[in-house]
């Protein structure tokens, strides 16, 4: 996708709430394809122009953690509350657990700040639905 045309879309709710579907629908089906237990499905949002979002797979809990803790000259990442106004802006699904950060780079020729979503999803609950046949993205 072009940059310019990201970067429109923090003005408009209704191309981003899109994009973010697109990709919660290309996690589901990666964890619901997923071999292993053990893999870890995220997607990273990159607000609010969804520039570095992702897909991310993760092979155990603790490479997961480990990604999350930024804390070097370069970047940091510091955790942000949770409120319900921010969660119910995407109208996540109950098997998704969401970590919110503040993102911070800068070196000697660049700074940006912006906030960083993880959305992982929660494999008890991604089992279950599995063995339920139950979707695990709600259509908005």
């Amino acid at each position: 996708m072009d940059q310019s045309f990201l970067s429109s879309v923090q003005e408009n709710s209704r191309i981003q709430r899109a994009i973010i579907e697109v990709m919660m629908e290309g996690a589901s089906r990666l964890v619901h394809n997923r071999e292993e237990e053990r893999y870890q499905v995220v997607v990273l949002l990159d607000l609010p122009t969804l520039w570095q979002s992702e897909l991310l797979v993760f092979e155990s809990d603790a490479r997961l953690k480990a990604f999350m803790e930024r804390d070097t000259s370069e970047q940091t990442w510091t955790r942000l509350p949770l409120g319900s106004v921010c969660l119910q802006r995407f109208m996540l699904p109950a098997n998704v657990e969401v970590h919110r950060f503040h993102e911070l780079i800068q070196d000697e020729d660049y700074m940006h700040s912006g906030e960083v979503w993880l959305l992982v999803y929660n494999k008890r609950a991604t089992f279950f639905a599995k063995k339920l046949n139950i979707p695990l993205i709600r259509m908005l």
